[in-house]
């Protein structure tokens, strides 16, 4: 998955927790219920429209 690939390689900078509907539940509380791909960063800003292009400018402005 992209998300974790980049995840991993900016691990001194970014927590990369990756939740899986229908085994993870601990997200609900927070975000509540989530029936598609959803990106989260810093706990507030939710991301729905995803593309490869998308994340990788998302996380490429986080490291930076």
């Amino acid at each position: 998955m992209l998300i974790e690939k980049l995840g991993q390689e900016h691990s001194d900078v970014l927590d990369v927790k990756v939740y899986q509907a229908g085994k993870d539940f601990s997200y609900l509380r927070k975000y509540g219920m989530i029936t598609k791909g959803t990106m989260i960063v810093d706990q507030k800003k939710k991301y729905d429209r995803l593309s490869k292009k998308v994340i990788e400018k998302i996380i490429g402005d986080l490291v930076d």
